[in-house]
């Protein structure tokens, strides 16, 4: 089962995509809720290269299938357009966020990831390899930036973003 949710404008990120495997427990965002990206802080243009900022809403990752099948968050991000101008997802970066287990859950196997610049097919930033990951976990995603190219054309870019978490590494 998928759901969608989310709404992106100017620069203004957000969205959470779920999915629960077909096994006794679920695979799914965890409470205190499900993740929001917040809105890229608006820039002015000078001619020269600028960089912008969002940030995540922490959030836990609860895997009680019992399944061992191992997981992954993955964050995907269109490239932004206003009009025929647009900024490439290519150019978004996300340090690794800081994953913590809660509730007695193991860190062995669960990784944290960087982006590499392929955002728009969308980049794992949490992992679970196979055989672990069962409990729940903590994620705090470090800022998603953007740089603005100099000759950026001025105005409103809209996008959009997800975070998922699928079952398998």
């Amino acid at each position: 089962m998928r759901r969608v949710f989310g709404v992106f404008g100017v620069v203004a990120l957000a969205g959470a995509l779920f999915a629960a495997p077909a096994h006794g427990g679920t695979l799914d965002f965890g409470p205190p809720g499900h993740p929001t990206i917040g809105n890229f802080a608006p820039v002015t243009l000078t001619g020269v290269e600028t960089i912008t900022s969002v940030s995540i809403d922490p959030f836990s990752v609860v895997d009680s299938t019992g399944s061992g099948a191992g997981w992954n968050v993955t964050l995907t991000v269109t490239d932004l357009v206003n009009g025929t101008s647009v900024i490439p997802a290519s150019s978004m970066t996300m340090p690794a966020p800081i994953v913590a287990p809660a509730d007695g859950a193991s860190m062995t196997g669960v990784v944290a990831h960087a982006t590499g610049g392929n955002l728009a097919s969308g980049e794992k930033i949490v992992t679970a390899s196979a055989g672990n990951g069962e409990g729940a976990y903590l994620v705090s995603p470090s800022l998603l930036t953007v740089t603005i190219p100099a000759g950026a054309v001025a105005g409103t870019y809209g996008g959009s973003a997800t975070l998922s978490v699928v079952s398998g590494p």
